[in-house]
């Protein structure tokens, strides 16, 4: 049974008590008064003088009391009904009256003779010791009893009907946004997670769930698809790591079978093959290495990749860097502009990492002869260090996942010559772990800027003494 209907009910079997009981008290009240006035007219006519009159032979006519006139044993001497001549009502019945001296001065009901009727009396006692019984018919009271009972049935059925109907509404009405919430249900339930449940009265207990449903709707929506995200970049994060490892494994395992079975007997081909095996070690390391520190910064705290905060000059940093660069590939020359200082409170080996890792991304990814400027500037408590060079720039798709792990913009491009993809994802991860930002644009080139905050520690990290 719904909650809709148990209300409905429960209202309707209080309304019809409700009506029961103002029915019954309605109809008794109505009765006791119609009774009292016949009492008082009783009481008048036993202390008026009649008894001479009732002594003549002649009937009275029109009379509206019923009179029975008894001796002292209770045997009825003469009886004078009620009504008109013709239609006479039958008179009371006095036969079971045996406490007539009891009754005196006391109303009493007494049946008829004939047809159901009853009557109220009242006894009287004359000088001579005869007993008057005065009776006044109870077919008016019964009748008016019987009316107003009708009226109402009819009546409380109908503010019973009127009362269902206003109930039906009020419920269904109150109960709108119990139902908008089971909807939502359903449909979050098959898999929906964008519903929400309509906005109902801030002011109501139904208003202020429905909202704190909604508030909790959306952090389990931005839950499951921040999972669905994670679990997807871990199959994608699988999937590549498994790729990347499987060229060098295979180059690796390769050149172990050549040795294997002889065709290595060159000491000259050999020694090459050797060199190669190295090669593709070190780079499946290197790989490694990098795979671990990326999940490490994911774990924080957990797996103790911990920065080392103190105050770092990110301009000195970038000057090292540059040189560096320099030895490495003259062919593609870059310049720095901006702060000769630029203190931050962050970890000097990997934001050193970082910029080595932006001006390795320009190694690799530009044409020789591209040149590149490298600044670092200094505004509202951050500090920025933005590298822009003149080359082709990211395509303009790619420009939302160059960060990504495993991403190359050019899928052709080799993995011995294009890098594991992981450099720029590395540089996003540390720069994140300072609590810094990082973003990549084209400008006449490609632009990547990353800004550190000056004083305030990273959110995956706290200070360590060293």
């Amino acid at each position: 049974m719904t909650l809709r209907t148990k209300l409905i009910l429960a209202f309707t079997g209080l309304v019809l008590i409700v009506v029961s009981l103002l029915g019954v008290v309605a109809v008794r009240s109505t009765r006791r008064v119609l009774l009292n006035q016949i009492e008082d007219r009783l009481l008048t006519a036993s202390g008026a003088d009649v008894f001479p009159e009732l002594d003549r032979d002649q009937q009275p006519v029109g009379r509206t009391l019923a009179i029975v006139i008894l001796d002292a044993d209770g045997v009825v001497l003469r009886s004078f009904p009620s009504g008109l001549p013709g239609r006479f009502d039958p008179l009371p019945d006095t036969s079971g009256l045996d406490d007539i001296p009891l009754r005196r001065g006391r109303p009493f009901t007494l049946p008829a003779v004939t047809g159901g009727e009853e009557y109220r009396a009242l006894a009287a006692e004359a000088p001579d010791g005869r007993v008057f019984v005065i009776a006044h018919t109870l077919r008016d009271v019964t009748a008016a009893e019987a009316a107003l009972t009708r009226r109402l049935l009819t009546g409380g059925g109908l503010v019973l009907l009127l009362g269902i109907g206003g109930v039906w509404l009020t419920v269904r009405r109150g109960l709108q946004p119990v139902e908008n919430m089971i909807d939502t249900a359903s449909a979050i339930a098959a898999g929906d997670l964008s519903q929400r449940v309509p906005e109902a009265d801030p002011g109501s207990e139904l208003g202020r769930l429905g909202a704190s449903l909604n508030e909790m709707l959306a952090s389990v929506e931005i839950a499951f698809v921040a999972e669905n995200r994670a679990n997807e970049r871990l199959k994608q994060f699988v999937a590549d790591a498994s790729h990347e490892l499987r060229t060098p494994l295979a180059a690796i395992s390769g050149y172990a079978e050549l040795d294997r079975r002889g065709a290595l007997s060159d000491p000259t081909e050999r020694e090459r093959v050797m060199r190669r095996i190295e090669s593709e070690t070190k780079r499946m390391g290197r790989l490694v290495e990098d795979l671990m520190f990326l999940a490490r910064l994911d774990l924080g705290d957990q797996a103790g990749a911990m920065l080392v905060q103190r105050p770092v000059d990110l301009a000195a940093i970038a000057r090292d860097a540059v040189a560096d660069h320099h030895a490495i590939d003259p062919d593609r020359p870059v310049s720095q502009v901006g702060l000769e200082r630029a203190v931050v409170h962050g970890d000097s080996e990997r934001l050193t990492q970082v910029v080595a890792n932006l001006l390795a991304n320009l190694r690799v990814h530009t044409r020789p002869g591209t040149t590149a400027t490298l600044s670092v500037l200094e505004a509202d408590g951050w500090v920025e260090a933005t590298l822009a060079d003149t080359g082709q720039g990211f395509p303009a798709d790619a420009l939302p996942l160059v960060f990504d792990r495993f991403y190359r913009a050019d899928p052709s491009r080799s993995r011995r010559s294009g890098g594991s993809g992981l450099g720029l994802a590395i540089v996003a991860a540390i720069v994140e772990a300072h609590g810094g930002t990082v973003e990549a644009t084209n400008d006449h080139g490609a632009v990547i800027s990353f800004r550190i905050p000056k004083n305030s520690p990273g959110p995956n990290s706290r200070p360590t003494l060293s």
